[in-house]
This record gives C-alpha cells, sequence and structure tokens, in this order.
C-alpha cells in the first residue's frame, strides 16, 4: 500500500491517477483528516502502508511540516518514501529560497532515518505559465532570457508512479526536466504573445496587488532570477529512463491543454 500526500493538487492528482490505471494500491491523504500541522493525525493515516509519497505545498513552515510527515512514516513502519522535491541544482545548504533549503533538510532527514527513498527533482512546470498573465499580447515576467529545461507535470506524476512501482528500485535522486531548454523569448512565440522581461520590483508590485503574501513574494523573485541565470536549463533523460518514453515539448503540452 502506498501514501500519497498531496494528492490533490496539480502533480498529486496525476500519481493517484496514473496509480490507479497500473492497478497499485494506495491512499489519497488530504485535509482535513491529514494536516501536517497536527502530527497526531499522521501516523493512523499512514498505519498498514509501506511507501510514502511525500508532496507538501510551498510553505513559510515547510522543514517542519516535511518533518512531522517523516517523523509519522517512520513511527508507522513505513519502508520508503518518495518525496517530490525542488529542481536539482536549488537544492542545497545555500538554495536560492527558503523552500530550496528546506527540500535539502528534508532529503538530509529522510535519509538519517535509513529509510528506502528516491528524490524527485523537477524544473519549472509547464502549468505555471496559464498562471502567468498575459496582456495585450505581451507575456510580461521577470524571467530574463536564459533557459528553462521546463517539464509537464504529467511527466512528473508519470515518473513518480513509476519510481512507487519500482520498489526496488535504487536509493537515488532524479532530476526530471523537459527535452529542451527554452528561454522565456521562445515560450512566448510558442504562446503567440512577445515575452516582455520586467523588473523584478515591478513584478513584485503586480504579486501584491493580486493579494500575494510577502512570503510568496519573496519566493516567486528568487525563483525567477535563479531561472533567468540558466542554471535549471540544461535537459536530462531521467524522464525516459524512468517512464521509457521522452518528456513532453512545451508544444506537446499546449496542444494537448487545448484538444
Amino acid at each position: 500500500m502506498i501514501a500519497v500526500l498531496g494528492a490533490t493538487g496539480a502533480i498529486g492528482r496525476h500519481v493517484t491517477a496514473e496509480l490507479t490505471a497500473r492497478g497499485i494500491d494506495h491512499r489519497a491523504l488530504s485535509r482535513p483528516a491529514v494536516d501536517l500541522r497536527r502530527p497526531g493525525s499522521l501516523r493512523p493515516a499512514l498505519e498498514g502502508t509501506k511507501q510514502l509519497f511525500l508532496l507538501t505545498p510551498h510553505d513559510p513552515d515547510q522543514a517542519e511540516l516535511e518533518a512531522n510527515a517523516v517523523d509519522a512514516a517512520v513511527a508507522a513502519g513505513v519502508r520508503r518514501i518518495v518525496k517530490l522535491s525542488g529542481g536539482a541544482p536549488a537544492v542545497g545548504p545555500n538554495g536560492p529560497t527558503s523552500t530550496a533549503v528546506a527540500h535539502w533538510q528534508s532529503e538530509q532527514r529522510i535519509e538519517r532515518t535509513g529509510l528506502r527513498f528516491a528524490f524527485l527533482r523537477p524544473s519549472f512546470l509547464m502549468q505555471n505559465l496559464a498562471t502567468m498573465p498575459r496582456r495585450a499580447g505581451f507575456l510580461p515576467a521577470p524571467m530574463g532570457h536564459g533557459p528553462v529545461a521546463m517539464i509537464d507535470a504529467a511527466d512528473v506524476a508519470t515518473a513518480a508512479a513509476a519510481v512507487l512501482q519500482d520498489v526496488d528500485g535504487p536509493d537515488r535522486a532524479w532530476h526530471l526536466t523537459g527535452p529542451a531548454g527554452l528561454t522565456f523569448d521562445e515560450v512566448g512565440h510558442a504562446l503567440g504573445v512577445r515575452y516582455l522581461n520586467v523588473p523584478p520590483w515591478l513584478a513584485a508590485r503586480a504579486l501584491r496587488r493580486g493579494g500575494a503574501s510577502d512570503f510568496e513574494v519573496d519566493h516567486a523573485l528568487r525563483m525567477a532570477a535563479y531561472f533567468a541565470s540558466g542554471a535549471d536549463g540544461t535537459p536530462t533523460d531521467d524522464v525516459r529512463r524512468l517512464t521509457g518514453r521522452a518528456a513532453r515539448s512545451l508544444r506537446q503540452h499546449l496542444a494537448e491543454k487545448d484538444a
């Protein structure tokens, strides 16, 4: 039995669908029955499961929340944790955002438990493009001109399902990307608009007007600067290695979305 934490989000819902299609027993965990801020709600939800798919939203307390989940998994007798982590080049003690550091801290905590593990480190999700405003034929964003090896969330989910199904797979991290590094100028062309690289202060003002918290604004701008640097612009073959097929290109993603 696999417990899926974060089963209703952009990736989690695809993971549960993939597991269902493969006939793999799983248990979708979601609020209010399971609350990472209430550790007492976690262990009963994990009883009888052998693997935990660990996915949590960005949060100022992410490290603490994931620590609660990891500790509950150990207490419940879970044997393996498959964690959805941050982009591979970002994860570390000096990551570009507090969440990147939190991902690293969680990975370290999981390894120290002695449990089996796999860490999935996806690049920028193509689905994020749908949340970026377009105005009068322009795509304004502070993403610079560096390449980003963006990936479809569905490919992340398929890779996750494959890792979960391969219970004897290696304890390692996987860097999940799309098939090519794309600049936002190229992204704008694919979307039929013109990309406009805007200064961070202007993006911050727009985010605040939209109701974003200080934490969300800081995270968004730091990640934008990280992607603008081209640090996550080199594609890998890990999706193909895990799933047997190439990751979707941006054009394939857009065609499927519009179908």
